[in-house]
């Protein structure tokens, strides 16, 4: 397979801080928008948002606030937020920090496996594609756990011919801290485990599977192993049904055709330029070794693609996995110059007007804006709920920490009730409820009578699915 390679072994590891400092810049510049955007952006941001602010109230994880992450990712979402000096868009420094690792980390990945030219392209993709975009604007454990993913992988192509013992321990660190916050991305174990059996030495084997795992359980204790094991992993396999490959392979292709066009036609690229210099170019040193950049590169894609496969409920941003992978792989082996420039100015107005809602987010409009102008009217020290929890975090107020994650899944699983909800509702600190959704707390029939019976009011309305609803004598100590 034609690759680009590093001219000398000097050149994968000189200090690029150029380079790295080009793409840290536009990275923030990209995403500044999303962090200092009035509204949430996704429901995940708004989830998120909600958390941060129940464990400022005290709130555990999953003793506490509800989390079907990893054991690692609310404590980052606690460290960004007391950062950011706890203001209302400080959580999202951990959206802002996790960019930059993954698009640094991909850049030092081209770096060991490609020349700097190849770097700094796949670096600049990832950097502005609209999937990493987002994932690591608004808040999303993706973004985390991919720019973890993306650092092991560093480590990975840049030790992949000798692995000692510590820096075995390193990439176990790095697959440990991965699958600590989203567990969904496990499959860049298999190019570590690649390169660690390659070098058929029982110590680093030994040593990078030790810390991986010893890492993750141990972040399981603080929070309680039972309570770690129902929310992070049991959830998710008591709501997983039927697999539908077919229907999942079609949102991987639609997800990516719309937010990364720039990445397939730079991938499609490399593989017309891979194809037409096939003959004429003389083989890549290393081609076809368990550890060469392009059997772990494609590896890692590979296992990424086959868990999204047979994934379900599988979401759009989950497919952000493959991005890091495919743009090294473009890098590794790109085209001409001039290709890719002429390449670019084609896709570029398309690019932009499917990222635009990320790039330039809008502000609270409608009904929307009508239920946080409700909720910041809210007496000081009241709580809110909502089947859209961003919501009552845009507004300055809190949500009680079992209910700052409101998904459908929860409701499936009977974790959210009328019942339920009416029960937090009764509480003397929580003074609204909205609900915005038919397919969440909306499909609930019996919910606007039992809030009627508690003493709630219907203080805005739009359609038969979007009510706030407010407890006028409430008052929170």
């Amino acid at each position: 397979m034609v690759a680009v390679l590093p001219s000398s072994a000097t050149e994968q590891t000189r200090p690029a801080w150029g380079d790295l400092g080009a793409l840290a810049a536009l990275t923030v510049l990209l995403r500044l928008p999303a962090y200092l955007a009035s509204a949430h952006l996704t429901f995940d941001d708004g989830v998120f948002g909600a958390s941060a602010v129940a464990m400022r109230e005290g709130g555990q994880p999953y003793r506490d606030v509800f989390s079907s992450q990893g054991p690692l990712f609310l404590p980052l979402l606690w460290v960004a937020d007391l950062l950011g000096a706890r203001t209302t868009n400080a959580p999202r420094l951990l959206s802002l920090a996790a960019a930059l690792v993954l698009v640094l980390s991909t850049y030092v990945a081209g770096r060991a496996i490609t020349d700097r030219g190849g770097a700094l392209l796949a670096g600049g993709l990832v950097s502005v594609t609209a999937t990493t975009l987002w994932i690591t604007g608004p808040l999303a454990a993706d973004g985390a756990a991919l720019a973890f993913a993306t650092a092991t992988m560093a480590l990975v192509l840049r030790w992949r011919d000798e692995v000692t013992v510590p820096r075995a321990v390193w990439i176990g660190l790095g697959i440990g801290a991965t699958v600590s916050v989203k567990a969904l991305l496990a499959p860049v174990i298999i190019p570590a485990a690649l390169v660690l059996l390659a070098g058929r030495r029982a110590g680093p084997i030994v040593a990078g599977a030790a810390t991986a795992i010893g890492f993750h359980l141990v972040l399981w204790l603080p929070w309680g192993v039972g309570d770690v094991w129902d929310q992070s992993y049991g959830y998710h396999l008591e709501v997983a049904s039927d697999r539908t490959p077919g229907a999942n392979l079609a949102k991987v292709l639609s997800t990516m055709g719309d937010r990364d066009a720039a990445l397939l036609v730079a991938a499609a690229l490399a593989v017309l330029a891979v194809v037409l210099g096939r003959r004429s170019a003389s083989p890549t040193p290393g081609e076809g070794r368990a550890t060469s950049p392009d059997v772990l590169l494609l590896s890692w894609v590979g296992a990424s693609l086959l868990v999204l496969l047979v994934e379900h409920p599988m979401w759009r941003p989950h497919v952000s996995q493959l991005v890091p992978g495919l743009a090294l792989l473009a890098g590794r082996h790109r085209p001409s110059w001039r290709v890719l420039a002429i390449a670019g100015v084609v896709v570029l107005p398309y690019h932009l007007v499917h990222a635009w809602p990320v790039l330039r987010p809008d502000p609270y409009e409608g009904s929307a804006a009508e239920a946080v102008a409700v909720l910041r009217d809210l007496p000081d020290g009241a709580l809110a709920i909502s089947d859209e929890p961003g919501l009552v975090w845009r507004s300055g107020h809190a949500t009680p920490a079992d209910l700052v994650d409101a998904s459908v899944l929860r409701i499936e699983t009977g974790d959210i009730t009328a019942s339920s909800l009416a029960s937090v509702a009764a509480r003397p600190e929580v003074c609204a409820v909205v609900v915005r959704s038919a397919e969440r707390w909306g499909r609930f029939d019996d919910l606007p009578h039992r809030l009627d019976e508690l003493g709630y009011e219907v203080a805005a309305r739009d359609g038969d699915s979007r009510r706030v609803y407010v407890k006028p004598d409430c008052h929170p100590a």
